[in-house]
């Protein structure tokens, strides 16, 4: 059911201006923001979408705007360019998913050489950098929504909180915490491994509710008990390669997905 977005919002004069602006990644956040369905029409009255080429044939790339939601990690010179410049442009700068906010599964190709041979056969000369970044290694972020893909309520209540003058706050706890909340019964005690433990919480448990693990899509919480994680995982049949492989597959840049490598040999 749509929520009447009224409700939330503080009428103001002059709407604000919101850009989205993509870098590499999948584009599977911008969708997430359309699954707002009814509740787009609520945000139109209420914001200015100068910028977002999926939903406008004509936009505004050299205004300034007061929000911008940038999607995906850092791998060419050209966006490097285009993200300080976004930068530059707007009052509040929000990490947009898991690719911008970690590096994401493209961040994966920092660990091999011939990707680009497996990936295209003839010899093809790309702009790309030497590594594939988060964004925050460059410019400022003021708010980090992850997610592979984002939660849209979340954008939803972002959003509402800016427009009504309010700072936008951040879950700083595990997911463990929302599957509390939601009385969704531990996936360990039913032998299922999980990585929500030592993963951001934001998205509502969706997985877990489903009974399907936590994948760490969210990316590691700085304080999170990966040794004992680790030893979990362990416990439940999951090998040395597939633990690696899912602390590094979206957020490989992170110091602590480099600590949870580290903690998976000892």
């Amino acid at each position: 059911m749509a929520i009447n977005m009224a409700r939330h919002i503080k009428k103001k004069a002059k709407k604000a201006r919101i850009a989205f602006i993509g870098m590499t990644s999948c584009k599977g956040c911008f969708f997430q923001f359309l699954l707002l369905g009814g509740r787009l029409v609520d945000v139109f009255e209420n914001v200015e979408i100068a910028n977002f080429w999926m939903l406008k044939e004509f936009n505004d790339r050299k205004g300034r705007y007061d929000v911008v939601f940038m999607d995906g990690a850092v791998s060419t010179e050209r966006e490097l360019k285009e993200l300080k410049n976004a930068r530059e442009k707007t009052q509040f700068l929000i990490a947009y998913g898991t690719c911008a906010c970690w590096g994401g599964v493209p961040a994966l190709r920092n660990f091999t050489s011939d990707y680009r041979k497996t990936v295209y056969p003839k010899e093809t000369k790309f702009p790309s950098r030497s590594e594939v970044e988060p964004i925050d290694k460059h410019v400022k972020v003021d708010y980090y929504m992850r997610g592979c893909p984002v939660n849209e309520d979340e954008a939803f209540d972002v959003i509402a909180d800016l427009l009504n003058g309010k700072t936008p706050h951040e879950k700083d706890y595990c997911v463990c915490v929302e599957c509390k909340k939601r009385g969704i019964k531990c996936l360990f005690k039913e032998g299922i491994a999980c990585f929500g433990p030592v993963t951001y919480a934001g998205c509502n448990a969706p997985c877990p509710a489903s009974r399907t693990a936590c994948d760490g899509c969210r990316g590691p919480l700085p304080d999170g008990n990966l040794g004992a994680e680790v030893d979990l995982l362990k416990e439940h049949g999951i090998s040395r390669e597939q633990i690696k492989f899912v602390f590094s597959r979206y957020a490989s840049p992170a110091e602590k997905a480099k600590e949870a490598q580290k903690e998976v040999d000892k």
